[in-house]
């Protein structure tokens, strides 16, 4: 079954960070590319012939490599979305019990999550919760699906490739990166914390 893409009405609760027109193309062209090219992916799945998969090249083999691209392109840019335009929100107690305990102070956070967002020329900073060592920490994650890490449950997604940023602050990244910080919805973060972890006594 194919996909439909989300919803996301950000109008009016990002002003000052994202402009009309960046907004349009990151959420409403390059976000819906992402859902058109998972379902392309899934449909050409249907119809090629995995018998002729080898380490070298077919049809099946390169479906199944663009496979993660595209839906962690359309997964990570969802939950983008659903955590900014929260400007004035602050952390919930679950989010704030978490930072206190694993990065110190909200301002380690802070610098964890933006440092994590100067570190690769492409990607993501991500903070996660790993079932690894039961700790949160900030995950960078170049090109979608390279550097994921598997067992990390996501509180609070940090787009930082180019599309993201530069129809506004060219290439005044650390801008955009503080910008991003003051208009974190933290009410998104906190219903992740309650959703996932809370189950798990975090």
């Amino acid at each position: 079954m194919a996909i439909e893409p989300k919803n996301f009405q950000l109008e009016g609760k990002v002003e000052g960070f994202l402009s009309e027109r960046a907004l349009t193309e990151h959420r409403d062209v390059l976000y819906k590319g992402y859902v058109t090219q998972y379902n392309n992916i899934q449909a050409a799945l249907e119809k090629a012939d995995v018998s002729k998969a080898n380490p070298h090249f077919s049809e099946w083999g390169e479906l199944k490599r663009r496979e993660t691209w595209a839906h962690n392109g359309v997964i990570l840019h969802e939950w983008y979305f659903e955590n900014i335009g929260g400007a004035g929100t602050k952390p919930g107690a679950r989010a704030s019990k978490l930072i206190q305990r694993d990065f110190g102070s909200l301002d380690n956070f802070k610098a964890q999550l933006l440092g994590g967002g100067k570190v690769a020329p492409v990607g993501w900073a991500v903070w996660a919760y790993s079932l690894l060592d039961q700790k949160t920490h900030v995950y960078v994650v170049e090109q979608h699906q390279n550097h994921t890490p598997w067992g990390a449950i996501p509180l609070l997604i940090l787009d930082e490739f180019e599309h993201a940023y530069f129809l506004d602050y060219a290439t005044k990244r650390p801008d955009y990166l503080n910008k991003f910080w003051d208009n974190v919805n933290w009410d998104a973060v906190e219903k992740r914390a309650e959703q996932w972890l809370a189950p798990m006594g975090q």
